[in-house]
């Protein structure tokens, strides 16, 4: 098996839960994983860590299939945040799409024009300044490798925001009736 020289480094980004995204800085690793062969023989050689390697929509990600139900709840609690999130740039004005830029201080001034824009942000960071809780989000977004930060307030969305999408339209809600109702 001829593995790529930049296994190791694509192990350490993709093992912390984060993706490999076609439009990013990282944008050189996704080429590596797209690569002819690559993506199998690194699916292949991950397999034995425990990790499965996946191809999303212009990104790459690990899965587990053995998981604790702790990791688990952590996983759900997670992701209950990015339903929020993702719930308030859909809210916005210019909706979050692969490749939109969006500026943190424009983000406060629109909250400060939308009350419900501004709930929204409120029900989301504790900080004190408006600016910051955009601050905060975008970097938690930036952690899990949905943006990415371009400078000190410039953030843009990458190929796994749909990642989150997917997951989103995926979740059904079981009516009392026990008929289902899409969220």
């Amino acid at each position: 098996m001829n593995i790529p020289k930049q296994t190791s480094e694509i192990f350490s980004i993709l093992s912390k839960g984060n993706f490999i995204s076609s439009n990013g800085s990282r944008g050189k690793l996704f080429d590596v994983i797209n690569f002819e062969d690559n993506f199998q023989t690194l699916k292949e050689f991950f397999a034995h860590t425990g990790y499965h390697l996946e191809k999303g929509h212009n990104y790459y990600y690990f899965s587990q299939q053995e998981e604790t139900n702790t990791i688990m709840e952590k996983k759900l609690e997670q992701f209950a945040y990015y339903i929020d999130v993702m719930d308030f740039f859909s809210s916005m004005d210019v909706k979050p799409v692969v490749g939109t830029r969006y500026r943190v201080t424009q983000i406060a001034e629109e909250c400060y024009a939308n009350e419900r824009l501004k709930q929204k942000l409120y029900a989301l960071s504790r900080r004190e300044k408006m600016v910051d809780k955009v601050a905060e989000i975008a970097n938690d977004l930036t952690a899990g490798g949905f943006f990415e930060q371009e400078d000190e307030d410039t953030y843009k969305v990458m190929d796994a925001i749909h990642y989150l999408e997917q997951v989103i339209t995926l979740i059904t809600i079981e009516e009392e009736d026990g008929e289902q109702a899409d969220s």
